[in-house]
């Protein structure tokens, strides 16, 4: 490809971005707009007793306020784990059960967002309340029904493996809920015109967000158009349809305006999705020369007591290392809470965070540098599915990582390594993120005057979604980058997949290079059917299009903007797409119906699988007990790199979010009513500039043929995976204390 590949390119919407330029969901106000409000509950489990909308009605500003008894009436959408686009399956304000804290019990309407937030507050609920728990409980786990045999999967004798070992453990570790807390707030804001509709909110997948309207209103996709230009932050919260914002639909409908919602920051707690707290249950045996000999792994994962949420987190732990003998098991475990749901790497950080300390806890008791242990158990080969890797370059990645960070320097024992009154720790861990394959389209359009157009329903998300695919377009094409304008988040282009698990850049982007390359054959047509020029008369099927230039086998050549100029036209258009071979009709289907129809990370030929390795500095202070990270080193390799600053970004802010991970997220719960107590950015703990000393991130060049055309791997969540283990590797090498817990703080060390 051009050199706009594997270069540094500057963000293409940076500009828009820095100058306030740039229009977010929330910035829309249509004509004649009216303000939404929720009003929600402050129990966890009982019923709705009573709703005085007096005092709310009576609020200067008040249009309308809505509850079970007169909200209008429209078809449920189906919850994303009982294969629908919903956030979660149960749907508020349809009766008078309350099944959560902060479930919306009203919805008011106002001609100012004061007025609406001042009338919600007005509302008097009554209610007749039942005992709640919001923590799940272990030992009442459970597998999902019917899916047992996706659920456990079994290799060898998982008992004789342990007994034959030289050195074994048996460990549990915890993970806390986690709430995602992106920038931009949650927002909706709906426009009727007749039968046809209009909504504005930032989402990762218009085209869910179309369909599942759509249906909900019993409408033709077609009179429903959702835009999301630009998303400010997401990472898995807006991924499905939420109640709030069908109750906006619902709200404009019935006033005859448009209405906008934009949750409030304690809402976002409740009203969407979060990071499920976990158990990670490990049992690891070796032998003398540190080869694993058994390998278990159960994960209890939480979930609500109306949907069954699976993220499978020990489909990834088994395909990191070589044992005869593995057992692994996904469980669930009810809670009185929401549906939690995706947050950035959802099956991984978590229980990478069990992992990692588990192979780190085996090294130490066999007496072995954690390094080589891992390098020991490494394999070529999926270890259940007996596959190949399509390209596995992890220990490459831990040579590279252990060389910045002077991982030799490091002494054994725990303890024996201070810096004046710190104790100082070295700890390592593997990062991974599984590479899935989804079908997706896109619209190219070319003129010979020198510009391109691309068009697709994928979104950026604040990845660099909008740059990459103008790359991709101007290597292929021969066009300068910003000659290359794409337009995104609009439900009604060109298909591509939800911006989640990491997927947009491989699918979206590949099919982006399709529709470059059917550009230079449907060029190379034209040409070669001239009286005259440089490509006149050569059969067509011999011109190939490499780097914007369109080459005969002689060696005869005609830059492809110059071809295209020459036509009669002067211009192109056409659609490309990706198919990986992986991919079914029905998966292909799913996606092209607003679904997620992935294939991989394991296919029948390979197993797929972006890799990392990070190492983690930590200074704990031997009097106060205070925990400092000041080096954080990564090494990655995830196949060809489209933009190495954006690459770069992506992996440095996903090991930031490790750090805050490891030593301050947290969502506290209130035990006996059940409901969240730091819901907000003050007391919700996040790392700042100041905790963040050193951090060195290396990107490996890697090349992978089998994943897609352009060989690219997602990357977006792959660098917070290790990050929270990695430290929790070194506090125990600073201390010697274990800590098997989220997150990590100095009173764990007194």
């Amino acid at each position: 490809m051009a050199q706009t590949i594997n270069t540094a390119v500057t963000r293409t919407d940076a500009p828009r971005k820095v100058t306030g330029t740039a229009t977010y969901a929330a910035d829309v106000i249509p004509a004649g707009m009216l303000h939404g409000a929720l009003a929600t509950s402050n129990i966890a489990v009982g019923t709705l007793t009573g709703l005085d909308t007096t005092r709310a009605e009576a609020e200067p500003g008040v249009v309308a306020v809505f509850t079970h008894d007169n909200l209008p009436d429209y078809k449920t959408v189906k919850g994303f784990y009982a294969g629908g686009p919903g956030s979660a399956s149960f749907w508020p304000m349809e009766g008078t059960e309350i099944k959560y804290a902060g479930q919306p019990i009203a919805y008011v309407v106002a001609e100012t967002a004061a007025a609406a937030r001042r009338g919600a507050q007005l509302i008097d609920a009554t209610y007749e309340g039942a005992e709640a728990h919001a923590h799940m409980d272990p030992e009442e786990s459970f597998v999902v029904e019917g899916r047992e045999g996706e659920m456990i999967t079994t290799k060898g004798d998982i008992e004789q493996g342990l007994s034959e070992a030289a050195q074994s453990i048996d460990v549990e570790y915890t993970t806390p809920f986690q709430h995602h807390n992106p920038m931009e707030m949650f927002a909706a804001t709906a426009e009727w015109r007749g039968d046809r509709l209009t909504v504005w909110m930032p989402s990762q997948s218009v085209r869910t967000l179309r369909g599942g309207i759509a249906a909900a209103y019993g409408l033709p996709e077609t009179s429903v158009r959702v835009i999301s230009p630009f998303v400010g932050g997401a990472f898995g919260s807006k991924a499905g349809i939420t109640p709030y914002t069908m109750l906006t639909i619902a709200a404009a409908k019935a006033v005859g305006a448009p209405v906008r919602l934009i949750v409030t920051r304690p809402q976002m707690y409740t009203v969407a999705t979060f990071r499920p707290e976990s158990v990670q249950k490990f049992r690891l045996g070796a032998a003398a020369d540190g080869k694993l000999t058994a390998f278990e792994h159960i994960e209890i994962a939480q979930t609500s007591q109306f949907d069954d949420v699976v993220n499978p987190g020990t489909h990834i732990t088994r395909a990191m290392y070589a044992s005869p003998n593995i057992h692994t098991e996904q469980r669930l475990a009810r809670s009185d809470t929401n549906t939690g749901g995706f947050m950035r790497a959802p099956n991984e950080m978590q229980t990478f965070f069990g992992l990692e300390q588990a192979m780190d806890e085996l090294a130490h008791k066999l007496d072995m540098d954690p390094v080589e242990f891992r390098r020991v158990n490494d394999t070529d080969r999926h270890p259940v599915a007996d596959v190949p890797f399509s390209s596995r370059s992890l220990m490459e990645s831990y040579d590279a990582v252990s060389e910045s960070f002077g991982w030799n320097d490091r002494t054994t024992e725990p303890g024996s390594m201070t810096d004046g009154d710190w104790l100082v720790g070295y700890g390592c861990a593997t990062a991974t993120y599984p590479t899935n394959l989804l079908a997706s389209n896109a619209r190219v359009r070319m003129q010979g005057t020198g510009g391109a157009y691309i068009e697709l329903a994928a979104h950026d998300v604040g990845t660099g979604s909008y740059t990459i695919f103008a790359q991709i377009a101007a290597a292929r094409l021969g066009l300068p980058v910003e000659s290359c304008d794409v337009v995104m988040g609009l439900a009604d282009l060109p298909v591509a997949p939800i911006s989640g698990g990491s997927t947009t850049a491989a699918s979206a982007g590949s099919a982006v290079h399709d529709a470059c390359l059917r550009i230079g054959r449907a060029v190379a047509q034209q040409v070669s059917a001239q009286s005259e020029g440089p490509l006149s008369g050569i059969d067509p099927s011999q011109i190939t299009l490499d780097n914007g230039v369109l080459r005969g086998p002689g060696g005869q050549s005609q830059p492809l903007v110059e071809a295209l100029a020459s036509t009669p036209a002067g211009e192109i258009e056409v659609i490309g797409e990706f198919r990986h071979p992986a991919l079914t009709d029905q998966l292909i289907r799913a996606t092209f119906a607003g679904g997620y129809g992935t294939a991989g990370p394991v296919t029948p030929e390979f197993a797929m699988f972006a890799f990392g390795a990070e190492m983690a500095e930590v200074h704990v202070h031997r009097w106060t007990h205070e925990i400092r990270v000041p080096r954080l080193h990564g090494a990655f390799a995830a196949g060809t790199w489209l933009n190495r600053k954006t690459a770069h970004s992506q992996l440095l802010g996903g090991m930031v979010w490790g750090i805050g991970s490891a030593l301050h997220e947290v969502t506290e719960v209130d035990k006996p009513r059940a409901r969240f107590l730091n819901a907000n950015i003050a007391e919700y703990l996040v790392p700042v500039n100041a905790d963040i000393r050193e951090l060195r991130v290396e990107m490996l060049e890697e090349q992978d043929d089998y994943v897609n055309p352009l060989g690219v791997k997602g990357i977006g969540e792959l660098g917070i995976v290790g990050t929270a283990a990695a430290i929790a590797n070194a506090v125990h090498h600073a201390t010697g204390k274990r800590l098997r817990h989220l997150p990590i703080r100095m009173s764990d060390l007194v």
